[in-house]
């Protein structure tokens, strides 16, 4: 039989014929076989119109629109920085850090331009075909040209600008900068220049006082003229600018004072209370001595029951062994009778038992001949017994006795024997006696027989005893003294109580970081030295020695303002009087003079660099924005080969756009042919060069334009803000591979005099600040002495947020200001 669902015939016809299943299968492979060549086709219709783009533009659509979009927001950080940069030269109390910082942002983001503009110039045709080729190339021109920019910036400048600058030309930028400075001030003015400090500084004022120094530095006559006024400018400046901050300084010094009075008062505070501990010295020696008399009394009482306890001990030992030493004796006299060995044997079997009897006992040993009792003989009873003998022996014992008295003897006289007996008590006494050693052990050291408080009180033992209590609890009594001695008793108790005052009052202090003694009045804590740091640390440079806290403003100034006036004006004066060879290389103004110059000539020069980038970049979009459009259509320019001179037509009227459109059509107060600032542009034509003098000029024109842009950025975005948070790291890094010129110079100084060091001090407006330097071990002290360079400084407080901030120690500045 066949089944009918699977016959021979039907399951060979299934196998034979395709079947619905397969059909499907082959349909699928089909279909991906055709994806496949639509792929391959679409690649290569996607390669070909990059081709065609490439034959066009010279790149790709995509590598266009990447550079444009990189250039875009590389217009943001640059128009920032010459924003900032603008603001720190042109400010009016701008500091060497502030200047270092912008310098830093702006070779970190000039290091990106150079990268952007170097990858658009070198990466086309097949470089930027494939976008994985592309990228690698990009990578490549990157780690090679931004750190070659962000340091060859810095090591140009310095070796070629700096480091070669002549004592003349550093001595000269000094003066620049404090005639800059005085300007600023208002201590001098120039004729014609309408520049008014007290008024808001608009950004012609900023671009005007970021060239000022630069043109001043450009005209000898000028400086040679001035240089004859220097001590009148000096001491006008000097006190314009103390003067003008003149509120500030009296208001922290106000706000200092208040803090300080706070601290006299908590110092005031515990002063009374360590007087509360010292005047509590008699109640304090009452209660030593009250222990002393309780311990005295618990010693006597402890001694009567170790009496008690020991004569129970005595008494049983009594009962036990007063009726065998009884006996004991009456053995040893019948022994007595026996003669020759037998008695000896008697003895010594007589006393071999009595030594295991006492042994027995845990006594300590007595002989036997010392319990008996001497009992006392009468002259009549000895009369009587030598008649008696006498009478009995016929007068031969009286003979005898006369004979022993004739050679010296006693004649037979006793006037004591020795008898034993079976009373308890004699034996108890005995005991008493023979065991006291024990008792004396047991007791500490006392003997039998106190019979009172008192005896116990004035033993010398308990004087011993109580001496060494009382120095466990830190007493100190002199070793021979007496529990009778209360006067040297309270001598100790008085010195124990000003001795734990003093501890108290240390470990107060040393947890308020002060070391002050007790008890200071209010002018002494003034004066106290280590006040006098804190207010030191706090007043930096203005600190005048001593600083009271009780001036008022008028005194504020007579006493602090003053005196700092002088000295900052001497300061001036020495560098200004000191002959061009102390400003040389090795000199003692060498990092003055090359810190003055640096801020003279390079803030214009970097400020016109980023300007003129700014604007290239900005009139260089559009021209990206058509090559992007052509890219797109993936058309050819017509007329391409008729018109060869279409881009250097294009460029140039860019570079006429940028240079010469901003002096030809507008201008500035300080730009005009009438301004008292074309006296200076023209001493600069004269003397140096009339493309430096068109430069100034163009800047100052162009810059009040640009500047607003960039600042608004930055407010909007907070571009420096969030560099200056990641700037720490990038600049321990440029630090370590070029050091600042004036760390190299003082370097190369303390290799030819290994003993040179500088104090370095870093005041703070937070009290009880903690202060490190990050990249040296030894811990902060105020004035440590440390070789010149650059130290990385920490500065941190409960409550506050820590500061991390560079300085660089050097012959003109030791003393560092870091707020929290």
């Amino acid at each position: 039989m066949t089944d009918k669902k699977h016959s021979p015939f039907a399951t060979g016809l299934l196998k034979a014929a395709p079947t619905q299943t397969k059909m499907a299968e082959a349909e699928k492979q089909l279909q991906k076989v055709q994806k496949k060549q639509q792929s391959t086709a679409a690649k290569q219709q996607k390669q070909q119109k990059v081709e065609q783009q490439i034959a066009i533009t010279g790149k790709p659509f995509w590598w266009l629109m990447t550079m444009f979009v990189c250039s875009v927001v590389y217009l943001f950080p640059e128009a920032v920085f010459n924003a900032a940069l603008t603001d720190v030269a042109g400010g009016r109390n701008s500091s060497h850090d502030d200047l270092r910082a912008v310098e830093l942002f702006g070779r970190t983001i000039s290091g990106i331009g150079v990268t952007l503009l170097l990858a658009d110039m070198l990466l086309t045709g097949k470089r930027v075909a494939r976008v994985g080729a592309a990228l690698g190339y990009f990578s490549l021109i990157a780690i090679l040209v931004w750190p070659t920019v962000f340091f060859g910036q810095k090591w140009l400048v310095d070796k070629f600008i700096i480091d070669a600058s002549t004592p003349a030309e550093r001595q000269q930028a000094y003066i620049s900068q404090v005639l800059r400075s005085a300007l600023i001030e208002k201590s001098i003015q120039f004729e014609g220049i309408n520049y008014d400090p007290d008024t808001a500084h608009s950004s012609t004022e900023k671009a005007f006082l970021s060239v000022f120094g630069g043109l001043v530095y450009a005209d000898d006559k000028l400086v040679d003229d001035l240089s004859q006024k220097k001590r009148m400018i000096m001491e006008k400046f000097v006190r314009d600018r103390a003067m003008s901050n003149f509120d500030t300084h009296y208001q922290d010094y106000d706000e200092f004072r208040q803090t300080l009075r706070g601290k006299y008062q908590e110092y005031a505070d515990g002063s009374a209370k360590y007087n509360r501990a010292i005047a509590s010295s008699p109640e304090r020696s009452d209660e030593y001595w009250l222990d002393t008399q309780n311990q005295v009394k618990q010693g006597w009482e402890k001694y009567q029951k170790g009496v008690t306890a020991y004569e129970a001990r005595v008494e049983s030992r009594a009962q036990k062994i007063a009726p065998k030493i009884y006996d004991y004796f009456e053995r040893r006299n019948k022994c007595k009778e026996r003669k020759g060995s037998s008695r000896n044997s008697c003895y010594e079997r007589l006393q071999e038992n009595y030594d295991r009897e006492i042994k027995k006992l845990s006594i300590p040993y007595i002989p036997a001949d010392d319990w008996l009792i001497r009992e006392e003989i009468s002259t009549s009873e000895n009369v009587g017994n030598s008649i008696i003998a006498g009478v009995m022996t016929f007068g031969l014992f009286t003979a005898m006795q006369a004979v022993d008295a004739a050679t010296g003897g006693d004649a037979g006289l006793k006037d004591h024997r020795m008898v034993y007996t079976n009373d308890v008590n004699h034996y108890k006494n005995v005991l008493m006696v023979k065991m006291e050693p024990n008792f004396i052990k047991e007791s500490g050291g006392y003997p039998l027989g106190i019979t009172s408080l008192h005896t116990f009180r004035v033993h010398e033992l308990t004087s011993i005893k109580v001496n060494k209590k009382l120095k466990q609890k830190g007493l100190s009594l002199p070793t021979a003294w007496s529990i009778t001695d209360r006067l040297t008793f309270d001598k100790a108790v008085a010195s124990k109580v000003r001795q734990q005052a003093d501890i108290e009052w240390r470990k107060n202090m040393r947890a308020k970081n002060t070391d002050m003694p007790p008890n200071l009045s209010w002018q002494q804590f003034q004066r106290h030295h280590e006040i006098q740091q804190r207010i030191a640390k706090r007043m930096g440079d203005l600190y005048v020695n001593p600083t009271l806290a009780d001036w008022n403003n008028r005194q504020f100034k007579q006493q602090i303002i003053e005196p700092n006036i002088q000295r900052k004006t001497t300061e001036y004066i020495n560098v200004l009087e000191a002959q061009q060879a102390e400003f040389a290389d090795g000199g003692k103004f060498e990092a003055t003079g090359k810190s003055a110059l640096r801020a003279t000539i390079i803030p214009p020069i970097s400020m016109s660099i980023s300007l003129a980038l700014v604007l290239l970049t900005v009139l260089k979009l559009p021209m990206k924005l058509v090559e992007l459009v052509q890219a797109k259509q993936a058309k050819p320019k017509e007329d391409k080969a008729s018109k060869p001179y279409l881009k250097p037509a294009i460029t140039a009227t860019l570079l006429a756009a940028i240079f010469v459109v901003p002096l030809s059509v507008g201008g500035n107060k300080y730009t005009m042919e009438d301004s008292a600032m074309n006296y200076f542009f023209e001493q600069m034509e004269k003397n140096d060069s009339a493309s430096v003098s068109y430069a100034l000029k163009w800047l100052l024109v162009t810059q009040p334009l640009v500047q607003p842009i960039g600042t608004s950025i930055d407010n909007a975005l907070n571009m420096t803000r969030g560099f200056h948070a990641i700037s720490e790291p990038l600049d321990r890094f440029d630090l370590a591979v070029l050091p600042e010129h004036d760390e190299v110079a003082s370097t190369k100084s303390t290799a030819a005099k290994p003993t040179l060091k500088l104090p370095l001090t870093v005041n703070t407006n937070v009290d009880n600040a903690r202060i490190s330097v990050m990249n040296i071990k030894p811990k902060y002290q105020a004035g440590m002495l440390l070789p010149p360079g650059g130290y990385d400084i920490k500065v941190s407080a409960p409550g506050h947020q820590a500061v991390r901030q560079w300085v660089y120690l050097k012959a003109d500045q030791t003393q560092f200001t870091i707020k929290l």
